[in-house]
């Protein structure tokens, strides 16, 4: 299906000259405030900590030592201690500490998350917590100062948490905008789109790259099913999806389920570890899900010996907080319906790759589409009831950001004519916002710029990719950043 082995130069034009950047991975989570209720949340005090104009001077150990914040580290957005790689001054000989930061309401907050036993914490070098408490040495990393911030806030008149803004934050705890706001206004409001256009497409050429690299050693069809597997996983099961891919290549699905969805289904389900036992769970069920899930066990108890090194623990997969439309087990019902058949997602995606001509959005779109589901089109669960209306397998959203993060870049992978597809990238539909999405172009325009300069799908991927290559990976606070000096350039061009 594909035999080139370099990305076309006419695809995504805007992308070049912007390569050999370091690309850093985020990690870090901000968790939910401690019980009993406070008036303020543990989000509160990570402000206080970023920001020098909030951070009180005289901080302290529980040991009574007075800490400097040289650097309050790099503000985490997803799992992991709350800031990384800050740098500290302590004692009266200011010796430096550096490493990773972590914030709670109450030091015991720390034993009830279980850091101590997340390998992520193991290199905090402080614990932060707002009221004032010793936990034993044993419980943290060795050599990790115990702060408390309250003595230091009461001893502030004018402090008050009700005067800090937390949607302003991170971007916020720099004193001064940064660099690259000042270089950005200095464009023309053409410039300004021009430079998101750019950065979108060097995102999703950096996609086709990798896809292509990927492509060369497992075929496409393979990392096609990897990719819309992961997926479909989203952020909670998307490593367990993509496992599951690994486990169960395309070419072994389609053999032992002889290109029937709901045999592959029941073999996905069963390698999953999700197809529920019919003789404890059946109370529950209607006559339909009782002779769906009979048919199901009936084609996965032959196969099931084949795969019983190869099965994914329950226990691996994320349940809580999903919405029951986006479960495993119904996903898990997409993946097959577009993958069983011979002639499944990716035989499609490579006749469309060799047309001269590329299809409009709704056409691609379409690809994913997979609303005629048996049994699933209009359950939410096996234990509820059929709805009215159809449900979705793979919502609008999801579809959107398959397509840009996928579809596309995997086209331009698979040798796709570039000048076929170019205006296809001037009418991406956008994904939904988030906050990263926010925070970068809060960054870059300030708090009163408006949404619709980056309300195309495009434009947002440069406002990811602009985060992923220049924010994440910079430790001087915008000190060393070249992203204004590229915007600069843009100006005078």
């Amino acid at each position: 299906m594909n035999s080139v082995s370099s990305i076309a130069p006419g695809w995504f034009p805007r992308a070049t000259g912007m390569d050999g950047l370091l690309r850093p991975i985020p990690c870090g989570v901000c968790e939910a405030p401690s019980p009993p209720p406070v008036p303020f949340t543990e989000r509160h005090l990570q402000c206080v900590w970023a920001d020098s104009r909030l951070r009180p001077d005289a901080l302290r150990t529980m040991a009574g030592e007075l800490v400097q914040v040289e650097h309050p580290g790099e503000w985490n957005t997803g799992p992991g201690p709350d800031f990384l790689k800050a740098a500290l001054r302590v004692g009266p000989e200011l010796r430096r500490i550096t490493g990773d930061v972590e914030i709670h309401i109450r030091p015991a907050d720390w034993q009830r998350h279980g850091h101590a036993q997340d390998p992520r914490y193991r290199q905090v070098c402080a614990h932060v917590a707002f009221y004032p408490g010793l936990l034993p040495a044993a419980e943290l990393p060795p050599g990790t100062l115990q702060i408390a911030l309250r003595p230091a806030l009461d001893a502030t008149l004018d402090f008050s948490f009700d005067n800090i803004d937390l949607l302003a934050y991170p971007v916020a705890a720099r004193a001064t905008p940064p660099p690259c706001r000042h270089a950005m206004l200095q464009l023309t409001p053409r410039q300004r789109k021009a430079a998101l256009d750019t950065a979108g497409e060097r995102r999703l050429r950096r996609r086709a790259e990798l896809l292509l690299g990927a492509m060369l050693d497992r075929g496409p069809a393979q990392i096609i099913y990897e990719e819309v597997m992961a997926a479909l996983g989203y952020r909670p099961n998307k490593a367990p999806f993509r496992r599951m891919a690994r486990l169960l290549p395309l070419d072994r699905l389609r053999e032992k389920s002889a290109g029937d969805p709901v045999r592959a289904y029941a073999l996905l389900m069963g390698v999953a570890s999700l197809l529920p036992d019919p003789t404890t769970a059946a109370r529950s069920w209607d006559p339909a899900t009782k002779t769906f899930i009979r048919r199901c066990w009936d084609a996965w108890w032959p196969l099931a010996d084949d795969f019983l090194a190869q099965r994914i623990p329950r226990s691996d997969w994320s349940m809580a907080g999903i919405r029951p439309a986006n479960r495993p087990e119904r996903r898990l019902m997409a993946a097959a319906l577009l993958f069983a058949p011979a002639t499944g997602l990716p035989e499609r995606m490579a006749a469309i790759a060799k047309r001269s001509q590329g299809l409009p959005v709704d056409r691609l779109l379409a690809l994913l589409d997979v609303a005629a589901a048996p049994y699933w089109s209009k359950r939410l669960s096996f234990s509820s009831p059929p709805r009215e209306s159809p449900v979705a397998l793979i919502g609008t959203s999801r579809a959107r950001a398959i397509l840009i993060n996928l579809l596309l870049p995997a086209f331009a992978a698979m040798g796709a004519p570039a000048k076929a597809w170019h205006s296809i990238l001037e009418r991406l539909p956008a994904e939904q916002s988030n906050e990263l999405i926010q925070q970068t172009a809060l960054r870059l325009f300030g708090p009163d710029h408006t949404p619709r300069l980056y309300s195309s799908g495009l434009r947002r991927q440069g406002l990811i990719h602009i985060h992923h290559e220049y924010c994440l990976g910079d430790r001087s606070l915008c000190a060393t950043c070249p992203y204004p000096d590229d915007l600069a350039a843009m100006a005078c061009d």
